[in-house]
């Protein structure tokens, strides 16, 4: 599952609740943060690759692969650290650049899918007078301080380059196999209502079974059955 979101989606708050009923021994969150000097000696992708869960558990992407063609498409200077062979300049990241990353993405979700891996994407959005209203809460109260920065502020005043780039980003990347679903959530509890459904929907279509025990491990239980009942 990926959780993509302008600032102050919550998108913490939601996983917490939407996964209260869930066993956290099947469930991996990450939170992709600014690629550490490391993961810039890798293409944009292999980070999140190797985060994808195991098999039968439920891997939560917070934020995600999605921040190349989003965060990186309001700022393209950010592309230029990824030292990418003929992109040299800031002119070379344009349309015809985040087209061949929107392509890259969709390989990388089908290749996942076809390999065992169901994908579901939720794009968070908030309205802008919401945004204000969450942002003055987390600056009058002190126990919300710590999640307000001064860097929110900074890129709320590309509001609209945002709202263009998630446009793009989910009109080229919802596919059959790993939709987009676009989340209202000035309202938390109606978001987190939603959100559950879809989840609920989609392991109820997977139908994951329990793994099967082998006729000869079932007959050995005939018999670890027996030898209890004797002690």
């Amino acid at each position: 599952m990926i959780f993509q979101g302008i600032d102050a989606t919550r998108g913490k708050d939601s996983i917490r609740s939407i996964m209260t009923g869930v066993n956290p021994q099947g469930v991996e969150v990450t939170s992709f943060k600014h690629p550490s000097n490391n993961e810039y000696e890798h293409d944009y992708l292999w980070r999140h690759y190797i985060k994808l869960p195991e098999r039968g558990k439920i891997g939560i992407f917070n934020r995600s692969h999605y921040e190349n063609v989003l965060i990186c498409k309001v700022h393209p200077e950010y592309v230029l650290a990824e030292n990418l062979p003929n992109v040299n300049e800031l002119q070379d990241i344009n349309e015809v650049f985040f087209q061949k990353r929107y392509e890259q993405i969709r390989d990388f979700e089908r290749t996942i899918y076809q390999n065992g891996t169901k994908v579901i994407k939720f794009m968070l959005h908030l309205s802008k007078d919401e945004q204000k209203r969450r942002f003055l809460d987390r600056i009058k109260y002190k126990e919300k301080n710590w999640k307000f920065s001064s860097s929110d502020l900074k890129e709320r005043r590309y509001w609209d380059e945002y709202q263009k780039a998630f446009e793009d980003a989910l009109s080229n990347t919802s596919t059959e196999n790993s939709p987009w679903y676009i989340i209202p959530c000035d309202y938390k509890a109606t978001a987190q209502n939603i959100m559950s459904e879809i989840i609920v929907q989609t392991l109820e279509a997977m139908n994951p079974q329990f793994p099967k025990v082998s006729e000869e491990e079932e007959n050995n239980f005939k018999k670890a059955h027996e030898e209890l009942l004797n002690e």
